[in-house]
């Protein structure tokens, strides 16, 4: 048997008992929700219909959450129902980030995730999710999804899924819901939210009748240290792919090189560590390893280049010390594109063409930036620093494939901190140390960017 949720919502009157009941059963944290009512209005007074959709985590075929968990946390049971198991979980956030649906929030109390588990405490005991048990329209329905007469039913019916084009699958279908409460930017994002405690949505081009006036927040779980985290890292990249040039260019000094790569590196894990909510399980990337997330392998990247960096800076100075630095240092500046490549909710990252080669890019320029203070020849620092400036200028116009990254891509390229990194950008082909912050304005803005637009 595959558990599966229908939700109807021609039967649904929107009267929250779903969301008291799950907050009850499960001891959800105060302003977490694993199933929660959305409700929107479309016409004019007094001329006005509403509608409500409940949203919940959709127990996807293709769940990225799994696919990114670097610690296994979360699971699928042999029944269809993605699990989260807390003793694994270090707060990471990148769940969150996966998600396409918004299901998944931290509970500050545990500092590990939390979602919508189907009560499966309840399923093994024969008994149903307790928002199905309390749903005074019986609007919930639990199917299963291996039994044919259901997939016809659901045919018949003309059951739809949220974002199929996110090709996750999902296995929450919906009868009868507004095509509006389900896509979060099919709404008119410039109008007020009547009685909801979140701030006005995002300016967006929907449907100007359709309006969102009742919905719960949503954290945007990464921030600033994640935007450091990239700029120390292709600091440390360029340390050491420069340290690795010295043995050629013996104006380079390997050895101090070697000493700041491992400075950077350790900077770059501080600032990783500092950022779960579990820092303390940090070592569960070792002992508890996802090997398909590249939060793991990137750890596994670091790990290696903090050794090679190490090697450098003892006064190693070898050829083939210098063919294994190379490569090494453009994975740990390349691995984070893969990285958000997993985060399939946020599709300004994931769909970003020009990610890869900005990040290499930012790697070669802090290579530039810091020979520059070895007195290297000007058209060896100015090259990589201008290959840096052309990636970084054509992010402006790039095309984006999907309305969200596009929408997300519009907000990124208009704020003033984008605008100023292009111009540290700039500045930095005339004094290249002004390269450092140009990466640390275009990796903030890239970063916030990506978490501004509604995933509910």
């Amino acid at each position: 048997m595959r558990y599966g949720f229908v939700l109807d919502q021609d039967a649904c009157i929107g009267c929250h008992a779903c969301t008291v009941a799950c907050k009850a059963e499960n001891d959800v944290v105060l302003g977490g929700f694993r199933t929660w009512v959305k409700w929107i209005e479309h016409g004019t007074f007094p001329e006005i219909s509403r509608s409500a959709a409940v949203l919940r985590c959709n127990h996807c075929t293709d769940a990225p959450c799994i696919e990114i968990c670097p610690t296994v946390a979360l699971f699928k049971r042999d029944n269809g129902i993605v699990d989260l198991d807390r003793d694994r979980c270090i707060g990471c956030a990148s769940c969150l980030q996966a998600c396409p649906y918004d299901a998944i929030h931290i509970d500050d109390r545990s500092g590990t995730a939390a979602k919508c588990h189907f009560c499966a405490h309840r399923v093994e005991v024969d008994l149903a999710p307790a928002c199905v048990s309390v749903c005074p329209e019986h609007a919930i329905w639990v199917v299963d999804l291996d039994d044919p007469s259901t997939r016809e039913e659901l045919g018949r019916k003309r059951a739809v899924v949220r974002k199929p084009e996110r090709q996750t699958k999902p296995q929450t279908f919906y009868l009868g819901a507004d095509p509006a409460a389900l896509d979060p930017l099919a709404v008119d994002g410039t109008r007020t939210l009547s009685h909801a405690q979140v701030p006005d949505p995002m300016p967006a081009a929907g449907t100007a009748e359709a309006r969102a006036v009742y919905d719960i927040p949503k954290a945007r779980p990464w921030g600033s240290k994640i935007a450091a985290y990239m700029v120390t890292k292709a600091l440390a990249a360029g340390a050491l792919f420069a340290a690795a040039l010295s043995p050629w260019w013996t104006a380079l000094d390997g050895r101090l090189l070697g000493w700041l790569s491992l400075l950077f590196t350790v900077v770059t894990c501080v600032l990783l560590i500092s950022d779960l909510h579990q820092p303390k399980r940090f070592y569960f990337l070792l002992t508890k390893a996802n090997p398909g997330s590249w939060l793991v392998r990137g750890g596994w990247i670091l790990t290696a280049h903090g050794l090679l960096s190490l090697l450098w800076g003892i006064g190693l100075n070898a050829s083939w010390l210098a063919a294994l630095s190379l490569p090494v240092a453009m994975a740990t500046s390349v691995y984070t594109a893969f990285l958000f490549r997993q985060a399939r909710g946020r599709e300004l990252w994931c769909e970003d063409p020009l990610l890869p080669w900005v990040l290499a890019a930012q790697t070669l320029a802090a290579a530039a930036a810091l020979a520059w203070f070895f007195h290297l020849e000007a058209i060896l620092t100015l090259v990589p620093i201008a290959l840096f400036v052309g990636l970084s200028l054509a992010t402006l116009v790039v095309p984006m494939p999907t309305q969200q990254s596009r929408q997300a891509h519009r907000w990124m390229v208009r704020h003033p901190v984008f605008a100023i990194g292009i111009v540290l950008a700039l500045a930095s082909l005339l004094w290249p140390p002004l390269v450092v912050a140009a990466f640390g304005a275009l990796d903030w803005a890239f970063v916030k960017a990506g978490q501004e637009v509604a995933l509910s």
